[in-house]
């Protein structure tokens, strides 16, 4: 029998200490040869660790469980899930409504994956990695964006959480990339204690925070919704000839931040258009266009662009107390690739002023913008009565520092 052992992955078994058992089995779950090569290479892969990995790979390859790439046919079931794993937040619970267009926020993101592990019909957790281009202290990276990990109440403390995000790796379903980062919402010890379970060091080069989770403090302004009665003269969406100006602006504005990506006119374009040449196909469902964008134009010159999200016409947050009962259900527009012309702090102010207008012209609570390192446009909008919201950036390359990271919302 041990002929079906390749010669030389003997001495590697005999180094790990793995019973010679262990790898047989593997193979005759018929487990990828280069997966198994890459447990007995990597220090981290102890035998504790495969024995999991093949519980579940037999789990999934002979049982009624199934992981996977979601697809536009989970809509309502996607939906369901992400209502139904709420994230633990000291005294609150929230949980994000995703629909009529559960996939929305995916469909912003480039070289996104959604995995899922669905049972019977019923999606039981799920991830998603969407990789990216970004410039960090300077550094032209490809990196990949971690979200959405999420288990339905009752299949909790089980191991789904650990599983569904492992589907990226051995399958090759995300590119790959240099390293990855995610946010976590303040407090959110769970989360935390859930990677130190599954992926011990995962925080070791991460900012501690005293009384909230690791990571960098990013905080974006929200922004009450109110009617806009100011100027809106020299405000209007943007036409095609617009786009090379407009990418000038927003290029100016986030210059030297890391995570940010120098825009193109092809980029912008290629945003605006959805992806897509020519008309959209029948049945798809727009989610940020052309519409939604806007200039603001002085003496015949753009000095100010900015694209609105309406985030919450697919996506809410629900807060629930946990001791009281009490429900508060949040949504927001988003502010989405702006810039304006330097000293223009002002025009950049004025055209927010106005898109907090839209967000209560299409009834949502508030306008989330980042201005973490604008603090000319915030100043601007003082009385506006700002909310900030602060999460906590997990990066993975230390020897590569994030020190001013620029936030886009499709990733928050």
């Amino acid at each position: 029998m041990d002929r079906e052992i390749p010669e030389d992955w003997r001495g590697a078994i005999e180094a790990k200490g793995w019973p010679v058992d262990l790898v047989r089995r593997a193979l005759e779950l018929r487990v990828p040869a280069g997966v198994v090569d890459r447990w007995l290479t990597q220090p981290w892969a102890t035998q504790e660790y495969i024995e999991r990995r093949l519980h579940w790979h037999e789990r999934l390859t002979f049982g009624s469980l199934r992981g996977r790439e979601a697809t536009q046919a989970d809509n309502e079931a996607f939906a369901d899930l992400c209502a139904n794993s709420p994230e633990d937040l000291g005294d609150w619970e929230v949980s994000t409504e995703r629909g009529p267009n559960a996939f929305a926020q995916f469909k912003l993101q480039r070289n996104v994956t959604v995995l899922v592990l669905e049972e019977q019909g019923q999606l039981i957790a799920c991830c998603a990695f969407a990789m990216h281009n970004a410039l960090v202290a300077g550094k032209r990276l490809s990196v990949h964006y971690g979200q959405t990990l999420r288990v339905r109440t009752e299949f909790r403390r089980q191991g789904y959480g650990d599983q569904v995000r492992s589907l990226a790796w051995p399958a090759g379903v995300a590119r790959p990339t240099q390293t990855q980062y995610d946010y976590m919402r303040s407090q959110n010890f769970a989360v935390v204690n859930w990677w130190k379970k599954y992926s011990p060091g995962f925080f070791d080069s991460v900012p501690q925070r005293a009384g909230d989770v690791p990571g960098l403090s990013v905080t974006v302004t929200q922004y009450p919704a109110r009617p806009f009665d100011g100027d809106a003269s020299g405000i209007r969406r943007a036409r095609p000839r617009d786009i090379s100006r407009c990418v000038g602006l927003i290029n100016r504005a986030h210059r030297g931040l890391d995570l940010f990506r120098p825009y193109s006119p092809e980029f912008l374009r290629d945003r605006l258009d959805e992806g897509f040449w020519g008309p959209r196909p029948p049945g798809w469902l727009p989610v940020y266009g052309w519409d939604d964008y806007y200039v603001l134009e002085e003496a015949g010159r753009i000095v100010a662009c900015a694209g609105l999200w309406d985030r919450g016409r697919d996506m809410r947050d629900r807060w629930r107390h946990k001791a009281t009962g009490e429900e508060r259900v949040v949504s927001v527009t988003a502010v989405l690739d702006f810039g304006f012309a330097a000293g223009a702090e002002w025009a950049m102010a004025r055209l927010l002023r106005f898109l907090i207008g839209e967000t209560a012209r299409l009834e949502r609570d508030f306008l989330a913008v980042p201005l973490d390192w604008l603090p000319g446009v915030a100043a601007e909008l003082r009385d506006c009565e700002p909310v900030a919201e602060t999460r906590a950036l997990r990066w993975g390359m230390p020897e590569i520092p994030i020190t001013k990271p620029y936030t886009d919302l499709v990733y928050w």
